[in-house]
């Protein structure tokens, strides 16, 4: 429901990351006189932190290439080890085959650089050394260069996603739905605390930025944790597999909508059909909300019957809005297929007013629960033990000993609050 573009983060392809990746190496390669070979493994050593990278060169050059491995390595030659491990290799006859880094002298075979490079990616690990375990010799594009594309290939994904990991300049992360292969970057610290609870990427999945599971609102990260890590009622799991149905069926909705446009592209214009792919992207969004409500209501009104009822009650409104909206979304998008200027306009404005509006209720809804339901002033009579009950018109939490509402009855002696006071009365439970 909110970011784009335009908004708080960007989505970003896999090449526009790479874009501004090379741009970083090359700033520091020319501002410093270092290779970009060099930029890249310094870069990859310090987490991506430009600032860090300038003041480490900028205090001692040469103690930080030491550092990092790319100062020439003393190799002891009666160690022999090296050559016993290539020589297990048919791929070469002689070391005309074999490949060292620029900082050291053992040699390997691109066989054995293929397997060392795919034992790499099963450890996740995106800093990478000698393959010979006893050297800190770094390597860098210089050494990959000399081998296969697809090894080639292989280091650029460990590049990027040390860059997308590691970086502690940027706020950036991949987007954690299967097989997606956007990234998304925040512009702002400030903005990733206001929006980063439902980050929508390009893909259609939604998230949380701070815990990378989908999006969770308006319940916190933690109630997330607690929820599936907890045996609950089967009557809230049962509602909340209802409305997981409902979200998904939601998402089969906007697939197939995207489905038909690939068949049928010309049906409608691109302006319409980024307007109606909005229209059915807010409401897996909507859906999953009232999803998450589940949450919201097992954790937060399980000791407030009055929030719990209201809770039921907002819900219902969510619920109704909702349907009514999916209708003149289905009514209005049948209108627009090969329609004329008139009527093209008239969807527009007739589609985007009421995304808006749903949007609106959908904002203030989240909102509501997350401030805590204050319209609802529940309160327990702090001055006596025990149990209380709760006016069932200003649902003011009395103690037992009192016959009639305080809050009611406190300000006032009008006719209205005498009639209040009396009916309060008898609902005190026995």
């Amino acid at each position: 429901m909110e970011g784009d573009q335009q908004g708080p983060y960007s989505v970003l392809t896999r090449n526009e990351v790479k874009d501004k990746m090379k741009k970083q190496i090359d700033d520091i390669s020319g501002v410093f006189y270092v290779s970009k070979n060099d930029a890249t493994v310094l870069f990859m050593y310090l987490r991506w932190d430009t600032l860090r990278v300038s003041e480490r060169l900028g205090e001692d050059k040469d103690k930080l290439l030491s550092e990092s491995g790319l100062s020439s390595v003393a190799t002891d030659l009666s160690d022999s080890s090296w050559v016993i491990i290539n020589k297990t290799s048919d791929s070469h006859d002689d070391d005309g085959g074999l490949i060292s880094t620029p900082c050291c002298s053992h040699k390997f075979c691109k066989t054995c650089w293929r397997e060392y490079l795919d034992s790499l990616e099963k450890k996740n690990q995106t800093v990478i050394s000698c393959p010979d375990q006893d050297c800190r010799a770094a390597v860098g594009p210089d050494t990959i260069e000399k081998l296969t594309a697809e090894d080639k290939d292989l280091y650029e994904s460990y590049i990027l996603r040390s860059y997308i990991e590691e970086n502690k300049g940027l706020m950036i992360k991949q987007c954690p739905a299967p097989d997606c292969d956007y990234v998304i970057e925040f512009h702002q610290a400030d903005d990733v605390e206001e929006y980063g609870l439902n980050v929508v990427c390009l893909c259609g999945h939604t998230f949380c930025w701070r815990c990378s599971f989908e999006s969770h609102r308006p319940v916190t990260c933690n109630n997330v944790s607690d929820w599936l890590s907890t045996e609950v009622e089967v009557s809230v799991v049962d509602r909340w597999e209802e409305r997981k149905i409902a979200m998904e069926g939601a998402q089969d909705d906007l697939q197939d909508f995207e489905d038909y446009i690939v068949k049928k592209p010309d049906s409608l214009k691109e302006q319409d059909v980024r307007i109606v792919r909005e229209g059915l992207t807010l409401l897996i969004q909507c859906r999953q909300v009232l999803k998450w409500t589940c949450v919201y209501e097992y954790f937060h009104t399980e000791h407030e019957a009055s929030k719990k009822e209201y809770l039921q009650f907002l819900q219902d409104i969510a619920i109704a809005t909702l349907q009514s909206y999916l209708k003149t979304l289905l009514e209005e998008t049948e209108t627009a297929f090969y329609a004329d200027a008139y009527v093209l306009c008239k969807f527009r404005h007739n589609l985007t007013t009421a995304t808006s509006n749903v949007g609106n209720f959908f904002y203030h809804f989240i909102k509501t629960l997350q401030d805590g339901i204050v319209d609802v002033k529940v309160k327990s009579y702090d001055n006596v033990a025990g149990p209380y009950w709760l006016c069932d018109r200003c649902t003011y939490g009395n103690s037992w000993l009192d016959m009639k509402c305080k809050m009611c009855c406190e300000a006032s002696t009008s006719t209205k609050r005498k009639m209040c006071c009396e009916a309060s009365t008898s609902t005190k439970r026995k």
